[in-house]
């Protein structure tokens, strides 16, 4: 079976990494970081089409699937692109492309796709253990409104203009129905926000909301079937995030190699060295298993496979448990510098991190791919 690019796709490969390559230093991505909102190249993105890729062509997008948009998110894992292409367009985005409430989504995406407008999706709650069905806050009907009452954190791009938020208005804490997806003012009045810095340049926000009322023509889906909408959004979304970590892999073995020979201990480059050999053999090797994990992820959503869930929870969990044994190893072979600021290495481990951590590390993913292979 043939697994290459198409024609368009490689196009669209060698466009981000010229872009990248030119826009994109490690210190470059220092100052993107360092400055307020994090804009960074949002607007280019815009300008080159980027943002519109994962959109049908009826909503006026690229009409790309889950390989286009793989293709676009391995490149921005080779330079840690800190701009919120994920959390906005992947994920927020999706949902509001996927949403039944038309009159909404036609509102709101093409200020998406023009880069005029940035959205966000808070799932994750205290004692959620990364369930997407765990929904404790609240969403109560008064008239033609909802109020809505809870707390949400690490809400990934602080930036944002609006939220996606999912209450429940019906069922058990952890029940599937009785989930309703909400948009809301990123700024609402009744909306309190904290700020805060992740490890990888990321910057999030928690928030909690009491008595926030919400229009129901605010609301995505019918009261409380939003779970289906969340979950198959989140599926690929994950792929898309396993496409990155692929792409911040790759850079960590060729970046290790290039250094091993170059760098000289005892007269002689350290790549010489038969036992550093096998280590980045294995590295290569850990890269090259998620790589062919991710294309059959890829392939299990485009066929609509009945194994579309284990084939992405086992990609998750070997993403999390091999990319950070690549980053270790890497910072390992680079030395002491390999975990100072000044070398791109370090930053590469702490975005790898992060990644394994959402919507379940590797020992969660591993526990889901049991449960689906063996219930």
């Amino acid at each position: 079976m043939d697994f290459s690019l198409s024609e368009e796709q490689l196009m669209l490969k060698d466009s981000v990494t010229k872009f990248m390559a030119a826009n994109y230093s490690p210190e470059q991505r220092g100052e993107i970081i360092k400055k307020a909102g994090g804009a960074g190249h949002w607007a280019s993105f815009a300008e080159l089409g980027w943002l519109t890729v994962p959109f049908s062509e009826a909503a006026g997008g690229f009409g790309g699937n889950i390989v286009d948009t793989c293709v676009l998110m391995e490149e921005f894992g080779k330079v840690l692109v800190v701009e919120p292409y994920w959390s906005s367009i992947v994920l927020a985005g999706q949902l509001l492309a996927r949403s039944s409430n038309a009159e909404l989504s036609q509102a709101l995406l093409p200020a998406i796709m023009a880069g005029e407008s940035q959205a966000s999706f808070a799932w994750l709650e205290a004692q959620g253990e990364f369930n997407l069905s765990h929904v404790s806050s609240t969403a109560q009907q008064d008239g033609d409104d909802f109020i809505l009452n809870g707390e949400k954190q690490l809400v990934l791009n602080a930036a944002a203009d609006f939220i996606l938020l999912p209450a429940r208005s019906s069922g058990s804490v952890n029940g599937e129905q009785g989930i309703s997806l909400f948009k809301i003012d990123a700024r609402h009045p009744a909306l309190a926000r904290e700020e805060v810095s992740l490890m990888d340049g990321q910057r999030a926000v928690n928030i909690r909301f009491n008595d926030l009322r919400v229009p129901a023509s605010d609301m995505l889906t019918a009261e409380g079937e939003a779970y289906s909408l969340i979950a198959d959004v989140v599926e690929e979304a994950l792929i898309a995030l396993c496409a990155e970590a692929v792409g911040a892999m790759e850079y960590l073995y060729k970046a290790t190699a290039e250094y091993a020979n170059t760098r000289k201990q005892f007269g002689t480059a350290i790549g010489k060295f038969q036992a550093l050999q096998h280590r980045m053999v294995d590295m290569f090797m850990a890269t090259e298993l998620c790589r062919s994990l991710l294309i059959r992820a890829q392939c299990s959503v485009l066929d609509d496979s009945s194994d579309r869930q284990k084939d992405i929870a086992a990609l998750k969990s070997m993403v999390g448990k091999y990319g950070r044994k690549v980053a270790e190893e890497a910072v390992q072979l680079h030395g002491g510098m390999g975990v100072s600021n000044e070398m791109p290495i370090g930053h590469y481990l702490k975005r790898l991190m992060m990644i394994d951590s959402y919507f379940g590390n590797a020992a969660t993913q591993r526990r889901n791919f049991c449960e689906l292979s063996y219930a």
